[in-house]
């Protein structure tokens, strides 16, 4: 069977998400790897948020 192509994080938020939710996880590690950045960067480089700014 074809994997699909993922596309990386846009945000440490949404890496987080993905990691916690077990309905999102199988897919957390294949949007980690296909992040751009080094294996200790990846996360670092990452916004906080993106999106609207909320007061």
């Amino acid at each position: 069977m074809a994997r699909t192509r993922h596309t990386g994080f846009k945000s440490m938020a949404q890496w987080r998400l993905f990691f916690a939710n077990p309905r999102l996880r199988r897919y957390a590690r294949d949007k980690a790897h296909a992040t751009k950045g080094g294996k200790r960067i990846r996360y670092r480089r990452l916004p906080t948020r993106k999106g609207i700014r909320r007061r």
